[in-house]
């Protein structure tokens, strides 16, 4: 498994289609609130607004994607509207998640890898098709994929987990922290992994990532063991598979993580 990979495989990143068609006026990521949200320009001109300011005047085909869920609103800026593909977005909580841009808005120009499934998503949308909410679903999960992917091979977040993947050596430590995190990794042991020094694997870690790789370390953990206990697996279980010999260690650092016990985190999702 690559160091994206693993990365995603926490994330579960989801797309849920619920709009295509022509987009005359006005439309507010207010009627889907809680949510990320992803748009698929395919003709026409808008305008996008920010948090009520102007950002973008969009005037070729063009991704948008909140993964957060940022307020926005797109607004039509001719009578003849335009064509658009919307989604709502879901992502487990996880670094990849935390490391994701606010606001993506990439014109499809800059992205011909996706032009193939790009034109299939667009047959599939806009022509009442058999399961077509499940194909055009599975397809934006895949451009979602692709695009994430894109953001990495091109550099394009300059600091954070995603930067650190374009580094073979940050990346092959990120790979198995969360291929491995049962393992007792320690900033020595992860820097042999890698073949760097310890105090040039910690200086290089903190730069890119913004965070000592201990703090990383615990921070994923503890994110992947609230998924597994979401899941229904039993704390002692969840324990061990995130690194933890005992109960008590894990329920201290969990409470130093998130303010609150397992239990206590637990029963209030």
């Amino acid at each position: 498994m690559d160091a994206l990979s693993a990365l995603l495989s926490n994330a579960a990143p989801q797309a849920n289609y619920f709009f295509s068609g022509n987009l005359c006026g006005s439309s507010s990521s207010d009627e889907h609130p809680g949510e990320g949200q992803l748009h698929l320009v395919r003709s026409g001109r808008l305008a996008l607004y920010e948090q009520n300011s102007l950002t973008h005047t969009i005037t070729e085909p063009t991704l948008i994607i909140f993964p957060s869920g940022k307020k926005h609103r797109l607004q039509s800026l001719t009578l003849e509207g335009c064509d658009i593909v919307c989604a709502s977005l879901s992502f487990k909580d996880s670094p990849l998640y935390r490391a994701l841009p606010s606001a993506i808005v990439i014109p499809l120009s800059k992205l011909p890898t996706l032009n193939s499934v790009v034109s299939l998503l667009f047959d599939e949308a806009f022509e009442p098709r058999y399961a077509q909410i499940s194909v055009v679903s599975t397809l934006l999960e895949l451009i979602l994929l692709l695009l994430i992917r894109y953001l990495v091979d091109n550099k394009i977040c300059q600091e954070g987990i995603l930067a650190a993947l374009s580094d073979p050596k940050l990346a092959k430590a990120i790979e198995v922290i969360h291929s491995q995190p049962d393992q007792p990794w320690t900033i020595e042991s992860l820097a042999q992994h890698v073949g760097m020094s310890r105090a040039r694997f910690a200086a290089l870690f903190h730069q890119v990532i913004g965070q000592p790789p201990l703090r990383y370390l615990t921070e994923s953990r503890l994110l992947l063991a609230q998924q597994l206990l979401l899941a229904g697996n039993p704390m002692k279980s969840v324990c061990l598979d995130v690194g933890y010999s005992s109960s008590v260690a894990f329920s201290r650092a969990f409470q130093r993580q998130f303010e609150q016990t397992p239990g206590q985190w637990l029963k209030q999702q």
